[in-house]
């Protein structure tokens, strides 16, 4: 009897506090909403990026470490007849107010990125935002490093699509670009004190990822430029023996296409391949 008195009184409690829980959740979204509104330039409306998955327009990340996290909101001016200008605010709390400390925006077709990795090792989140500039374009991603209460460009990537991969303290970069229809050439970039930079190590870490992808794309066309960029990932990530069977295969099966000029490409590769093998 005492059990069921004591899952009664629970489920009572649990009832009634539910609804408070949901209404401060309501409150801290309304009261981001109303502090954005004052920083929102004329005619814009918030936008949510492609990437990350679910990534609301509204961010909050502490950059200074000083226990109040900063605002940073993405959003979208239409221009007629133009491709749309994307950019993002971040705010700062002074006291008992807000103020805008930074801004950037871009010419584009959709707001592809907007979100945070560490990507210089220091502890401090960096803050990435990519455009989407055109279909064969691809995007420009641009990377910002938190210093002295604002941001500093330090890259400047062309990507159509990215992914990461995470390390002990930094976070490299895997850049893909197209390169005939849904094949891709890869590279995996890592911050290296000054820049972006190749990264073999990380190449090869993120490798199996590019690997699978290939694997899926042949069993479902088998076509030669996918044999193409699984050989230039084959040789970057070192698996030498893999990478001369692939470009056997892609010669052959471009010898049976009308692009013939393609084995030219497949003989640079095996260049590369020799050289890596010396």
């Amino acid at each position: 009897m005492k059990k069921i008195m004591l899952l009664t009184l629970l489920l009572l409690v649990a009832v009634n506090f539910s609804p408070i829980v949901v209404h401060a959740n309501e409150n801290q979204k309304e009261d981001l909403m109303k502090i954005v509104s004052r920083f929102m330039p004329a005619n814009s409306s918030l936008i949510s990026p492609e990437n990350p998955f679910s990534t609301l327009p509204i961010q909050l990340y502490d950059f200074d470490h000083d226990g109040q996290k900063e605002i940073i909101f993405t959003y979208e001016f239409k221009v007629k007849d133009q491709p749309s200008q994307f950019g993002s605010i971040v705010l700062k709390k002074d006291n008992t107010d807000w103020r805008k400390i930074w801004e950037t925006k871009i010419q584009g077709v959709d707001l592809d990125f907007s979100g945070l990795a560490d990507i210089t090792g220091d502890g401090i989140k960096e803050y990435l935002f990519g455009v989407t500039i055109g279909a064969a374009i691809g995007s420009e991603l641009q990377v910002f490093q938190w210093v002295d209460n604002s941001f500093k460009k330090i890259a400047d990537v062309p990507y159509h699509k990215i992914d990461f991969v995470n390390e002990k303290q930094k976070v490299g970069i895997a850049v893909w670009q197209m390169y005939i229809g849904d094949s891709y050439l890869i590279d995996v970039l890592k911050w290296n004190g000054e820049k972006l930079v190749y990264d073999e190590e990380l190449y090869s870490k993120y490798y199996p990822k590019i690997e699978k992808f290939y694997n899926e794309k042949i069993s479902e066309m088998d076509a030669w430029y996918f044999w193409y960029c699984l050989a230039d990932a084959q040789i970057k990530a070192n698996k030498l023996e893999e990478a001369s069977k692939s470009i056997q295969k892609g010669i052959s099966l471009v010898k049976k296409s009308t692009m013939r000029e393609v084995i030219q490409d497949f003989n640079d590769l095996a260049k590369r391949l020799e050289n890596k093998r010396k």
